[in-house]
């Protein structure tokens, strides 16, 4: 469970309560504290009465803190400009704020609510623009208090986020008016959307004061007419305690031309110890309890353009420090990875080396046997012996056949010359020769055989070659 805390300080009150939030996003309102303040009090005095009051209610530095700025202190310009960009947004607002209020821009404060966005990529904004010592005195006190997680929110979007709570399906443009006479906070709202502001006050003990509240509610409606060109109003709620939301939606239903809804604390479910302390302060409270009923968009916190390049800048190192630290765990699992993967491979190559050792003993007689083959196949490769070769050719040579030369210079040619009584047996010899395991890889041909008589004998000579394929 989340917990927030919302705090308001007017010109004569100091207002905290405490909200806490559930996993499904349930709030409940757990604590309430109000105490008066004199209008000319010092930022010391302010401060130790808030660290006692957010000590009560059990404040720890982990809590968000929202303030909500009261709407008296800031404008809300409605405006279309040419982009729906945050950063183009922040620029532009930049550019424009000194134009709604006469400061430099550098002495302003703000923050924005993007209504819409068109097709053609255009982006009407609600601007809000204060000035920006109202608003870092706010920091500068809290960061003093310890707490560093704060958003300063106007108090018109909680209005305007009270009645969308309570009343979620009623959509329109609506005025939501928040009455604790003097004081009367008033915000005109699009379905969710705050499109338009603005804060007054009325004394009631003089005569003919309700004239002159009518006449500030049509002069609400109309400047909010002229300067956003939106709907007209349907109807108007007032929020407030029980005889304030009756007396005053008599006199608006009277005089307003418009349809009129009151919406009571006592109807919303408060504790009986919280509503008291809300009727007993005599001021406005749907503003600042409407801030803890939903999260707020971050664009609605006011800022100086100091305080934003502050925290653009700061969050730029987060996400440095973020970035280094994951590279950094990166490389880190990719270093266990690789010490783990060596211890791997090193115990690996250990039982390895214990297998080899055991192999390499049966393979010794293998070694042997093959260095044996190695000696015959090189043997066997060797030019075969002159006597080898003359006992093939005595074991083959027909008895018709006689050689008179043999030449066995080069291994790879062999010349056979002789003579024969006919012509047919010296292809006998040749075909014996093709036979013989000897002469196995090598081409056989008969170059020549030719007749010729010795001594009055007539024989064939002939010329063998023996060729190594």
């Amino acid at each position: 469970m989340n917990t927030v805390f919302l705090c308001q300080i007017t010109e004569s009150q100091v207002k905290v309560i405490k909200c806490l939030i559930s996993c499904i996003s349930k709030r409940k309102f757990a604590g309430l504290e109000v105490e008066a303040i004199s209008p000319n009090v010092d930022s010391k005095e302010l401060s130790e009465k808030l660290s006692r009051i957010f000590k009560r209610l059990g404040y720890n530095n982990k809590d968000d803190v929202i303030v909500s700025f009261p709407s008296n202190k800031l404008t809300c310009r409605y405006t279309k400009i040419p982009s729906g960009k945050a950063a183009e947004i922040e620029n532009i607002i930049s550019l424009q704020a000194p134009k709604y209020l006469p400061y430099p821009a550098n002495e302003l404060a703000t923050g924005y609510q993007i209504l819409s966005v068109d097709k053609g990529g255009y982006a009407s904004i609600n601007m809000i623009i204060a000035q920006k010592d109202a608003v870092e005195g706010y920091f500068r006190m809290f960061r003093e208090l310890g707490i560093k997680k704060l958003k300063v929110i106007p108090s018109s979007f909680g209005l305007v986020n009270f009645y969308d709570y309570i009343k979620p399906k009623q959509h329109g443009v609506m005025i939501v008016i928040n009455i604790s006479p003097p004081h009367v906070e008033l915000a005109i709202s699009f379905n969710r959307k705050l499109l338009f502001c603005r804060y007054f006050k009325f004394e009631r003990s003089l005569p003919g004061w309700e004239g002159v509240f009518i006449s500030e509610i049509n002069k609400t409606r109309d400047t909010y007419l002229k300067e956003t060109n939106g709907g007209a109003p349907e109807k108007i709620i007032v929020i407030g305690a029980s005889d304030i939301c009756k007396e005053f939606s008599q006199l608006l239903e009277d005089q307003a031309g418009l349809a009129v809804e009151a919406l009571s604390y006592d109807d919303i479910g408060f504790t009986k110890e919280f509503l008291d302390k809300i009727l007993a302060s005599n001021s406005l409270f749907a503003g600042i309890i409407g801030l803890g009923l939903e999260d707020s968009e971050e664009s609605l916190s006011l800022f100086s353009q100091e305080l934003k390049e502050a925290r653009r800048r700061s969050a730029q190192r987060k996400l440095r420090l973020r970035s280094t630290a994951l590279i950094s765990g990166i490389i880190l699992m990719l270093g266990l990875g690789a010490s783990k993967n060596l211890d791997n491979k090193t115990l690996y190559l250990k039982r390895l080396k214990i297998e080899v050792n055991k192999i390499s003993k049966e393979a010794i007689p293998l070694e042997q046997m093959e260095k044996r083959l190695y000696i015959m196949e090189k043997r066997l490769q060797k030019k075969p012996s002159s006597l080898e070769l003359f006992s093939e050719i005595y074991r083959i040579i027909p008895d018709q056949v006689s050689l008179i030369a043999l030449n066995y210079d080069d291994p790879n040619r062999i010349t056979l010359r002789g003579q024969a009584s006919e012509l047919v047996h010296v292809f006998m010899f040749a075909s014996q020769l093709e036979k013989s395991p000897f002469f196995k890889g090598f081409d056989i041909k008969v170059k020549y055989a030719a007749k010729n008589k010795a001594d009055a004998e007539e024989n064939v000579g002939f010329e063998i070659t023996c060729f190594q394929k």
